[in-house]
């Protein structure tokens, strides 16, 4: 169910003219600038296919926020959002075709917006909503236009120029069961300044967003799953969850209570027993959120004003504040343990398991553990987000044809990411060592308390306060200076026609730092590891060309044949010199018939995430029950064409077929950044045609087939998928992992690099169909439709506001909205706005 309150504001100029002023005998064509194109064209025909959504689309839609409406759209696959917990950061992203948000570009008026972090994603968070007349997207590489990041495509956010008045705009949405509100309130104030010389518009927001939990649904307050390695059963859904449970349960080596290998968990009483899987899992599911909470705060100003009778300087002024809360299941503790046997906290028949199946040294077993620590309560995080852009340019005439832009942008982003609740694996493990003959810890630093883990709910207050890290906190800063500027005319004429281009010159500087929490970056925490810093800066100085060559065009325009041509030299100061190119193919073949198609070369320069990310390592597993080394003699690595990958490991050529690795074996995992990364390159093609039926004159049909492919993309590298793999006949990867004396694995190297193909396909049809409504669907007194040919709408319309300039297009556009019933009030009224709002 959505409540929602549309905007009410006066209506906006469109130009100065006067009341006296006499209508143009010609109606005049105004030139815009096409995404996915710097040239200035006179129609929306492009060689590259183009969805534009006007703001009307997403107030019908009902989509509390524009990226939800956007992540509709078949050319966008949903990124993160109001509906990601585990994985999300609070953020909200566009993905175009699925090849992640960092390759997707955002731009706002046609200029490129930072990412919010040391990445390569934008936050759409901070968008002026508000203001946004309507989104083009463009898919495929536009990196010759745009420059890097553009690798999947662009997303171009347009607001409104001329907003003119005070507006206020509510929206208000909630589920069927009465929960998950969304409140969302936006005030805008607009001024035109006299003889249509420039505007000024200033805008505020607040969106809150409450949370919802996963228990608050039957359907999502389980974990369901399908118990795939059990013949009789295998394909049912059954109650699911985690391995790692309150109890806890010693993972490897196995133990052997009389009927084989098994894990070992404890009952609430302290006593030991086999494993059961299932029914021992642990049902994380319930204190995860199905909607995250965020609030959020907006406000700007924006504006233009004309400072000579050929240039006019614009401006752009912003800040966003997003203050987010994830929430995942108690921390999951995993890790290597050595307790001593006369520990005084131990049961009985736990000490003599230790004695029995895990003693290492007289007195000392050690052991896998893992171990649900519910008595911590939920992990929270807290991601407080704060974005300051500034914007300056100036624009206009360069001589008669040619027309210039140029800008400059600053932003200033930061991060500052709280983690609750998570424990210290080097206190668990300090709690573990107690002196039987005075019952407290052998290191008693810190406030040491004997901790017992072994069984649900037995481990004291006392203990869960030593456990307990103090929240933790990682920040975070990106800051990016940016010049750019372009021109743009024509050229040159030949044999059809002139040749139109576009020249432009960019420079970009990025300087990003992340700093990682002290326990985060060492590893010592429970649940939260894995991040480390991130300290660099990129510097880029690009030179590019557009060109729009007419080869044959008929007189009266129904015919016509040209093409698209494009290229950009960017230098960067870590990825050194990349080209871009574009070539397309433009056809009007018949009035209803438009053929179009396109190559685009993108490049993507690595970020500064992927540059700079510091090293560190985690300690895991490899081998378990359902993940066994395929070195081991029982995986038959000969027979499976892994014997050379082996010895690449360091496996010795003699221990093929006879080697057979430990269960739960621990193994280092390192990764981070690499200086030494390549820029991931894409070929985009794209061939498709636009049909407009001459019997159906208000139906547009418009398909294309799309091919993209990613080569040498960067990203995280799972060292023992890759060198397994049986497509990876060179051992590709196989040198990341090493083993010790032993053969076991002992160390794999993850650093991000240049990894491989990323490619997909498919075809895009759009299909619109525009009629007026029968006068039967009238709304009380106002027409659905008018019958009156345009010249009696004129009349009517001159007649209902005692206009007498009003022209024949702001006539109609009058009456189209008079009679379908006020949605909002302004578009090309010029100086009738009053008129025009009160008469309705």
């Amino acid at each position: 169910m959505i409540a929602a309150a549309p905007l009410a504001v006066m209506a906006q100029d469109h130009g100065s003219g006067t009341g006296g002023a006499e209508p143009p005998e010609e109606a005049v064509i105004e030139e815009v600038i096409v995404t996915g194109s710097r040239i200035k064209r006179r129609d929306f025909t492009s060689p590259s296919p183009i969805a534009t959504i006007d703001r009307a689309d997403f107030e019908f839609s009902g989509q509390p926020t524009l990226e939800e409406y956007l992540n509709q759209m078949p050319q966008v696959q949903p990124g993160l959002g109001r509906a990601v917990n585990n994985g999300g950061d609070g953020t909200a992203t566009l993905n175009l075709r699925g090849m992640g948000a960092g390759r997707t570009l955002v731009l706002l008026n046609g200029r490129r917006l930072s990412p919010s972090g040391v990445g390569s994603a934008v936050d759409v968070n901070n968008l002026p909503g508000v203001l946004v007349e309507r989104v083009e997207i463009i898919t495929g590489g536009a990196s010759t236009v745009y420059g890097s990041d553009a690798i999947a495509g662009v997303v171009n956010f347009i607001t409104r120029e001329d907003f003119d008045g005070l507006g206020f705009e509510g929206t208000y949405n909630v589920s069927e069961e009465g929960d998950a509100e969304i409140y969302d309130v936006n005030a805008a104030y607009g001024h035109n300044f006299a003889d249509g010389r420039g505007n000024v518009t200033a805008y505020a927001g607040y969106y809150e967003r409450k949370e919802l939990f996963a228990a608050e649904r039957k359907l999502t307050r389980s974990v369901w799953g399908d118990i795939w390695y059990v013949p009789p059963i295998s394909g049912e859904l059954i109650p699911w969850g985690s391995n790692t449970v309150p109890g806890g349960v010693i993972f490897a080596p196995r133990a052997d209570l009389g009927s084989g290998p098994v894990r070992v968990t404890c009952d609430p009483d302290g006593t030991p027993r086999a494993y059961a899987d299932p029914a021992d899992r642990y049902n994380y599911q319930p204190v995860n959120y199905l909607q995250t909470p965020l609030e959020r705060k907006t406000v700007g100003v924006m504006g233009h004003l004309s400072v000579s009778e050929r240039f006019e300087a614009y401006f752009e002024a912003s800040y966003a504040e997003n203050d987010a809360t994830l929430t995942l299941a108690p921390a999951p503790a995993f890790t290597f343990v050595a307790v001593n046997t006369d520990n005084p906290v131990l049961t009985s028949e736990t000490r003599e398991l230790f004695e029995e199946q895990f003693l290492v040294a007289p007195g000392t077993a050690v052991f896998g553990l893992s171990r649900r620590m519910l008595e911590l309560g939920p992990r929270i995080i807290n991601p407080r987000r704060e974005y300051t852009r500034l914007v300056a340019g100036i624009r206009g005439a360069l001589g008669s044809e040619w027309e210039m832009d140029a800008w400059l942008t600053w932003t200033d982003a930061g991060l500052r990411d709280r983690r609750l609740n998570d424990g210290s694996l080097s206190r668990l493990q300090q709690g573990l060592l107690v002196d039987p003959a005075t019952g407290q810890c052998f290191d008693n630093s810190g406030g040491c308390v004997p901790l017992d883990v072994f069984g649900a709910g037995r481990l004291s207050q006392e203990g869960v306060d030593f456990i307990r890290v103090e929240n933790v906190e990682n920040s975070s800063s990106r800051k990016q200076l940016l010049a750019s500027v372009i021109a743009t005319g024509p050229a040159f004429d030949i044999w059809s026609g002139t040749v139109d281009v576009a020249v432009g010159a960019e420079w970009r500087r990025d300087q990003g730092s992340f700093q990682a929490d002290d326990l985060l970056f060492t590893g010592d925490t429970m649940s939260f590891r894995g991040t480390a810093s991130v300290d660099g800066t990129e510097q880029v100085y690009e030179l590019y060309t557009e060109a729009v060559v007419p080869l044959y065009e008929k007189p009266d325009g129904s015919r016509r044949l040209g093409l698209e041509l494009g290229a950009r030299w960017s230098d960067y100061d870590q990825a050194g010199s990349v080209w871009t190119w574009k070539a397309g193919l433009d056809w009007q073949m018949l009035d209803s018939l438009r053929f179009r198609t396109m190559f685009q070369r993108a490049v993507r320069a690595p970020n500064i995430e992927e540059l700079f990310l510091e090293q560190f390592t985690q300690t895991g597993t490899v081998v378990g029950d359902f993940s066994p080394d395929p070195c081991s003699a029982s995986s038959d690595p000969v027979g499976t064409g892994n014997a050379e990958k082996c010895v690449i490991q360091g496996l010795p050529e003699d221990q093929i077929g006879v080697f057979e690795a430990a269960i739960g074996y621990p193994v280092d995992f390192t990764a981070g950044g690499n200086p030494a990364l390549e820029p991931e390159s894409s070929d985009t093609f794209t061939m498709g045609f636009v049909f407009n039926p001459l019997s159906l004159p208000n139906l547009t049909v418009a398909m294309d087939y799309y091919d993209l492919e990613i080569t040498d993309t960067i990203g995280e590298i799972n060292a023992m998928l890759i060198c397994f793999d049986a497509q990876n006949t060179k051992g590709v990867f196989c040198d990341n992992i090493f083993r010790d004396a032993t053969g076991n694995i002992a160390a794999i190297s993850e650093p991000i690099s240049n990894r491989g193909l990323l490619s997909t396909s498919g075809v895009d049809v759009q299909a619109q169909y525009v009629a007026d409504l029968p006068g039967s669907m009238a709304l009380f007194d106002d027409y659905a439709h008018s019958p009156l040919p345009d010249a009696d709408l004129v009349a009517l319309a001159k007649d209902i506001i005692g206009a007498e300039a009003l022209g024949q297009d702001d006539a109609v556009d009058y009456l189209a909205i008079g009679f379908s019933g006020l949605d909002y009030v302004g578009h090309r009224f010029g100086p009738h706005s009053a008129e025009v709002l009160d008469t309705l």
